[in-house]
Order: C-alpha cells, then structure tokens, then sequence
C-alpha cells in the first residue's frame, strides 16, 4: 500500500451514511446558532452588560495614573543608591526614583534633575 487508508475495511455505504451525517449535525448547530443570535438582542445584552465594566476613572474624580513630578525640575538632591542608571535620589527630603543620562553614578553623589517626563526623572551628575 502506498498510502494510508482511515476507513479500511468499512463498506462506501458506512462511510457515506457517516458524512451525511457529519454534515446534519454541523448544520443543525450552525442553524441554532443563528436562532439564538436572532432572538431579542436585548435579552443578550443585558446578559452581557454584567460582563463589561462601563465605569471611568477620572483625574478629576481623584484618580491618577503617576504623581506629577515636574515641580522638581532643576532641583538638587542626593544619591540614596547607586545609580547604574537607575535609582533612588532624595530631593528636599522625597525619595524619588531616577535615571541617569546612562552613565552610573555612586550613593552620596549630588545629582541635578534635568528632564520629567510623566514618571521618568532624568538626572545629571554634577
């Protein structure tokens, strides 16, 4: 035999009356899966009103996404870690977490905030 035979030994007729009845069963699904996206969509979608969350968070209802840090722009503080690039500074007395320009500066170090963007605070070592 040169090939691989799945019904070997069944009769055509056991195998027609199979897919016949493979294809009965899979119309039959596709037909009530269309009866039920017919019926009333808005049974279905206040089904599916308690899967979806619909609310906000606003800046103004007293959510936020990051502390804005750019009152801190220019300000000097002082390495409390190293900085390989990134680390943690303390500015007037706030840890704040930093980067460097990409070069690694040591704890102890006095350090000038240059750049704030969102939550990224850019540093220079002075």
């Amino acid at each position: 035999m040169t090939g691989v035979q799945i019904f070997a030994g069944a009769n055509n007729a056991l195998v027609s009356m199979a897919c016949y009845s493979m294809l009965v069963i899979a119309l039959l699904g596709l037909g009530l899966v269309f009866y039920i996206s017919s019926r009333s969509s808005d049974k279905n979608a206040n089904m599916l009103d308690e899967l979806i969350l619909d609310e906000r968070q606003r800046n103004r209802d007293g959510y936020t996404s990051n502390i804005d840090k750019s009152r801190f722009l220019g300000a000097i503080g002082v390495c409390a870690t190293d900085l390989r690039p990134a680390g943690t500074v303390t500015v007037e007395g706030e840890p704040l977490d930093v980067v460097t320009e990409g070069n690694f500066v040591k704890q102890g170090d006095i350090v000038k905030i240059i750049n704030v963007d969102g939550s990224r605070v850019l540093v220079r070592q002075i």
